[in-house]
């Protein structure tokens, strides 16, 4: 991990692009959102970031941004270079084991750790139940066909590879980042160092493509969308997730809510924009996911930067406040921590 210091140095100033648009919807009107943000959680990029919210999509974006030059400076020391660690202690031994069963009943997902009671108590329990379906499950369906091919683009260390490949799916990896590409590779896994743009020749040949927060930190995430309609079957399943600018947790913590992570989050969506985005290019049949343990972690977190950036507690960040925003957020997707999505492509007419 690198040093405060590092985190509070200045970018380099020709490693730097404007940004004069919105580089989601093209439009040229907009308003500070957040000045003098930092990578407060990690400690790991340096510089001072400025995040704009666009008028027009609500969608929010930094000016200046890193260019793709230089872009890697935010990742020295990221999360997705740790390999995988086998749950310590008792108490965390025995929920992965019934959560293991559980997913093993569920998913086909086989596990040597697995607790036999898991696939009826998570059962009895929705709000456990929902939570490792669309955590760690990524609201995986049931395998589809012996061959089912499933691609994550951004896969970091390969955890959700490893997940997919149990229950039965025939699994492929890309991640730019060398060092999280040699974690997932150590354990096995089909993994591309890259983007997907090293599988431009193919087309039509996933039935499973899942964007876990990518979105937010590539340069063109309209290109990517595409990229991602013109790899599915007919049929293909398209899961993402990422975090949302229109968050009760961002209403709340504002420069400092988890979801900002600047300058490796170089732009947040709007549910909207993102739906409609989706619509047009030629997804159907797009659908909210709900994950109750998103608020709970993104608010713990959000608390913990507050704590790193000032120094103290802020204890006006309730857990009844918290509980409300949980409970707000069950109803009203516009509202959740993360836009969670999944579409079919039901064509194969792009």
């Amino acid at each position: 991990m690198q040093s405060k210091a590092s985190a509070q140095a200045i970018w380099p100033t020709d490693g730097l692009e404007p940004v004069p648009v919105c580089p989601l919807c093209g439009g040229n009107e907009r308003a500070l959102l957040h000045d003098g943000l930092k990578d407060f959680f990690f400690k790991c990029a340096p510089g001072e970031w400025s995040l704009f919210e666009c008028q027009h999509c609500g969608s929010a974006f930094l000016d200046p941004r890193p260019n793709q030059q230089t872009i890697s400076l935010a990742y020295r020391s990221y999360y997705t270079h740790r390999s995988y660690d086998v749950a310590s202690g008792l108490s965390r031994r025995i929920w992965h084991g019934l959560r293991d069963d559980y997913l093993l009943a569920k998913f086909g997902v086989r596990s040597d750790f697995a607790l036999w009671p898991g696939r009826w108590l998570l059962r009895l329990f929705s709000t456990g139940r929902q939570g490792v379906d669309a955590a760690l499950a990524r609201n995986l369906e049931p395998l589809p066909h012996s061959q089912a091919r499933l691609l994550d683009v951004g896969c970091g260390n390969g955890n959700y590879l490893e997940f997919a490949r149990r229950a039965g799916w025939q699994v492929q990896g890309v991640d730019f980042d060398p060092r999280a590409v040699a974690a997932a590779r150590a354990r096995g896994l089909d993994v591309f160092e890259g983007t997907i743009h090293l599988l431009a020749s193919e087309r039509a040949c996933y039935d499973r493509i899942t964007l876990s927060h990518i979105l937010e930190h590539v340069f063109d995430p309209w290109d990517l969308l595409a990229d991602c309609y013109r790899l599915l079957k007919p049929g293909g399943v398209l899961w993402l997730e990422t975090p949302n600018i229109g968050s009760n947790g961002q209403s709340v913590f504002g420069p400092y809510w988890r979801g900002l992570e600047p300058p490796r989050h170089l732009h947040i969506f709007s549910r909207k924009s993102l739906r409609e985005k989706l619509t047009e290019i030629g997804f159907s049949n797009v659908q909210d996911c709900f994950s109750c343990f998103a608020t709970a972690a993104m608010w713990r977190e959000s608390r913990l930067i507050v704590a790193k950036a000032s120094g103290k507690r802020r204890f006006r960040y309730s857990l009844l406040g918290q509980f409300l925003a949980e409970i707000q957020a069950r109803f009203s997707p516009d509202t959740r921590e993360f836009i969670t999505l999944v579409c079919v492509k039901q064509n194969d007419n792009k």
